[in-house]
């Protein structure tokens, strides 16, 4: 970077010029002051980056605009499209992830939405208690059919988490030991239930350590790559458990699982990943932290030097177990009865030195 260093030259005006008129003239005498500027040359020795969070802006039950209540507890994201699963409502909201303009609302009178997943012409939504996961056509708005019977028996017990790939639905909650994957070449839209398993994913222990779900805690499961990720986490140490998709297809139940055991402390709550960097919104050094981190450090579970990373302070407060959303240098994430959008900025600063001549 180069960097002007301007001095100032005086050029005496000394340069008379005698007037040859006639006689009633006199002589005139200017003098001439001009700026002259000389280049110093300057080298960037090092460039600090200050990211910070700011720009803040909050999403209340006003934004429906029709006076239902707003609880949000998941998020997910596609492209522009902002699923928003609203407990308190029961429903699933679509906002503009640019403008966080409302666009339209997904849900009927069984719809609990525990959490929310879209993939193709699809939205997928965890019926919680409901026994069930809601498919919707995405574009529509229109109910289609369930996964599970929505009832005891059935082969959805109490779904707190739905992700989704191309071709499988996966669901997890607190009554089973796996995660149950259905195949959706085989789903018809034309049934009243879709109760037929693909495969069973066993995790060995129930994902928040006890057989009861709690309906106020969100947990998190995503397909990351060409993963599925699960994370559990309590008790102490929690685990992050992750399947192929690959294996999943060929070897259905028998897929290997890679389980991985976080230090003691430390815990993952959810991730968000646009396929260049993945954010993790994660409980660190006795507080939440909101880290992003390369594809590969999140394959490898290296968690200890983030890119970029945030915590609470006189500005913010993060909620107990963030719920994140990532879009266009923003982070989005529920917190009580409100979304909550941050910016990230950046203030950077430049140490320079003057180059030698």
């Amino acid at each position: 970077m180069n960097a002007r260093n301007t001095t100032y030259a005086l050029l005496c005006g000394t340069a008379l010029a005698l007037l040859a008129a006639s006689c009633d003239k006199g002589t005139e005498i200017r003098e001439i002051w001009e700026d002259r500027y000389t280049d110093q040359k300057t080298d960037t020795v090092a460039v600090i980056d200050n990211y910070y969070l700011d720009g803040h802006v909050v999403l209340t039950a006003d934004a429906l605009g029709d006076g239902r209540p707003f609880g949000p507890v998941t998020l997910f994201l596609d492209g522009d499209d902002l699923f928003v699963a609203n407990a308190g409502g029961g429903s699933v909201e679509l906002f503009d992830a640019r403008t966080l303009e409302h666009k339209r609302s997904y849900g009927n009178e069984r719809t609990q939405a525990r959490d929310v997943c879209a993939e193709g012409d699809h939205l997928f939504v965890a019926g919680g208690v409901n026994r069930e996961v809601q498919l919707f056509d995405r574009h529509t708005g229109d109910y289609l059919t369930r996964l599970g019977t929505g009832s005891l028996g059935g082969n959805v017990s109490w779904a707190g988490n739905v992700a989704a790939s191309r071709r499988f639905v996966f669901v997890r909650d607190s009554k089973e030991r796996n995660v149950r994957v259905f195949d959706r070449e085989t789903l018809s839209t034309a049934a009243a239930a879709n109760n037929t398993v693909f495969a069973r994913l066993s995790t060995d222990d129930y994902f928040l350590g006890h057989g009861e779900q709690p309906q106020t805690d969100p947990y998190d499961m995503a397909v990351i790559g060409d993963s599925l990720y699960a994370f559990l986490y309590q008790p102490d140490p929690a685990l992050i458990y992750a399947w192929s998709l690959a294996d999943i297809g060929s070897l259905k139940d028998a897929a290997p699982c890679t389980r991985t055991t976080l230090p003691s402390g430390r815990k993952i709550y959810s991730v968000a990943g646009n396929g260049e960097k993945v954010w993790v919104a994660m409980y660190r050094d006795g507080q939440p932290v909101l880290g992003e981190f390369t594809p590969e450090d999140f394959r490898r579970r290296n968690f200890e030097r983030p890119l970029r990373s945030f915590t609470d302070d006189s500005r913010l407060r993060f909620p107990d177990r963030p719920m994140i959303a990532f879009h266009d240098e923003r982070l989005l994430f529920p917190n009580g009865d409100r979304l909550e959008q941050w910016s990230i900025r950046n203030t950077p600063s430049y140490v320079l030195r003057p180059l030698a001549e």
